[in-house]
């Protein structure tokens, strides 16, 4: 989800009353879109209008319009491949797949499309503001506190893992992010030059960009620095404050990132809206989203396996060669799965040991099954959120609190818009993708949002980011750069032999620990 913007004539891409393409100096809701992955094809996205529902299309002439996705069919256009302006640092370049045309702005507003030997140097030129992303909990190790801000922005540290406790970590460019409050999201993290830590509601200065950084030395951990002040992000045993070094005082300035859903899933039949559950002996399926359903998943170091446990009974979904599924009280080989992708829109989900992939018949029956990779063997993630109530619930209903982590898909409907997370196919949902855009299908599932990561291009990078040992990101920006090699994905200039990295940095940032 983001704002994309001219950068020389300070216009945004919006669409007119009539449903029209045009520019404005507005930055509201009908001014955001959502960059959404075009199927395997990494580097090539499509652009919707998150309020109209509508794609930005370049049609023969150089004419810049929006259709709707059953009109793509036959006008075509629709595709995009968003790389970086190497005259304008952190700046980008769109430009159409199908006639290799850069969508540009006159100082009049006006778009259209025109090819590469007619570019000016300023009307080509866009900012893309991005306003959702990964989501986090940032702690300190050493007092198992969180960084939280309340209604008013205050911030302090708890021990609390709960909604006021989450951040958004949202790219700004050049590697550096801004930091707001998941449940408070107009509260963003800042500081001044003399060291004061506080939140604001602007979002357009210098003083709210943010560096995340290894630690250095034996202290395993992250630094956050203040981009403009280059001072360190620590907590003084009172308030959260920057000083200038590192070293004075270790343990308050080295941070661990965790995501927002510590990793915790319902997991959910694709074709039958059942999810796993879990008993003190067997695994069985249900319609119900309660604390049985709730599944951790761990990685096994070295490598990209799976170990799948239940939150509540502390055992691990396991089976046999006979496809038997059972749960065990310890990890063996029968305990060890990997995922790969579904054409069908989710995961498969296979054992290690045997080579069979899990499955529910119509039944609910829960089976292992060999050679067989259809809509039975599909399964999707669902991130279950911590509870939260916001400023406006608060007012709402004063005595009434959303509580109990079972509710999860209540209480993501009740907050903000993020990015989704397509993940490992569509097999993923996003932290919130009920709430942004994935919703209930006619057979009762989850429909997994498909999006687009930080400068695009694609949500490839999940298995990747397993096998770092993230289990799985809290959103497509920690997911789609989360690539082989940590970088992230490419795509060439058209005619231009230069191969341009659109972003390259370490991400997911809860998957820190594999940097």
């Amino acid at each position: 989800r983001c704002l994309i913007s001219s950068s020389t004539y300070n216009k945004w891409l919006s669409i007119s009353e009539d449903c029209a393409m045009c520019t404005t100096e507005n930055r509201l809701d009908s001014e955001e879109w959502m960059l959404v992955e075009d199927g395997d094809v990494g580097d090539i996205i499509k652009i919707k209008s998150r309020s109209h529902q509508k794609f930005l299309v370049c049609s023969p002439g150089g004419h810049v319009r929006i259709a709707e996705n059953n009109q793509i069919l036959n006008i075509g256009g629709d595709r995009w491949r968003i790389c970086q302006n190497f005259n304008r640092k952190g700046g980008f370049v769109l430009i159409s797949v199908e006639y290799s045309e850069y969508l540009i702005c006159d100082d009049k507003g006006v778009l259209s499309c025109i090819n590469e030997n007619y570019l000016d140097g300023k009307s080509e030129n866009w900012d893309i503001e991005f306003q959702s992303g990964e989501l986090c909990f940032l702690s300190l190790p050493e007092y198992d506190r969180r960084i939280s801000c309340d209604i008013a922005g205050n911030l302090s540290l708890s021990k609390k893992w709960k909604g006021w406790e989450v951040w958004r970590f949202i790219e700004c460019g050049d590697g550096n992010v801004y930091i707001s409050s998941w449940t408070h999201h107009t509260k963003i993290l800042c500081s001044n030059e003399s060291g004061d830590v506080f939140t604001t509601e602007e979002r357009l200065g210098s003083w709210e960009k943010w560096k995340i950084e290894l630690a250095q030395g034996k202290n395993d951990g992250v630094v956050i620095k203040s981009v403009v002040h280059d001072r360190y992000l620590r907590w003084n045993g009172n308030r959260l404050i920057t000083s200038k070094t590192y070293e004075d005082n270790r343990h308050w300035t080295t941070w661990h990132i965790e995501s927002a859903h510590r990793q915790t899933y319902f997991i959910s039949s694709l074709s039958h809206d059942k999810r796993i559950g879990s008993r003190k002996d067997r695994a069985f399926t249900t319609r119900n989203r309660m604390s049985w359903e709730q599944w951790e998943l761990k990685t096994v170091i070295g490598n990209d396996l799976i170990i799948i446990s239940s939150k509540v009974r502390g055992t691990y979904l396991g089976s046999n060669p006979e496809g038997q599924v059972s749960l065990s009280a310890h990890v063996g080989n029968g305990e060890m799965w990997k995922f790969e992708n579904s054409p069908h829109g989710g995961v498969f989900i296979v054992s290690v040991a045997h080579g069979k992939a899990l499955a529910c018949n119509k039944n609910g029956h829960l089976y292992t099954i060999e050679g067989q990779r259809g809509g039975w063997e599909t399964w999707c993630l669902e991130p279950i959120m911590p509870p939260t109530i916001t400023g406006e619930q608060m007012k709402a209903k004063r005595n009434s609190l959303i509580i109990g982590g079972s509710l999860a898909v209540a209480s993501i409907a009740l907050a903000p818009f993020v990015m989704g997370a397509g993940g490992i196919g569509a097999g993923v949902m996003a932290a919130e993708a009920v709430a942004s855009g994935g919703s209930i299908v006619a057979s009762g599932s989850v429909a997994a949002l498909q999006t687009a990561g930080a400068a695009g291009l694609g949500v490839a990078g999940t298995t990747a980011a397993v096998g770092a040992g993230a289990a799985i990101g809290g959103s497509a920006i920690g997911i789609a750069l989360s690539c082989s090699a940590k970088k992230g994905l490419t795509g060439p200039l058209p005619n231009s032999k230069k191969n341009v990295t659109a972003v390259e940095m370490n991400r997911p940032f809860c998957a820190w620990r594999s940097w």
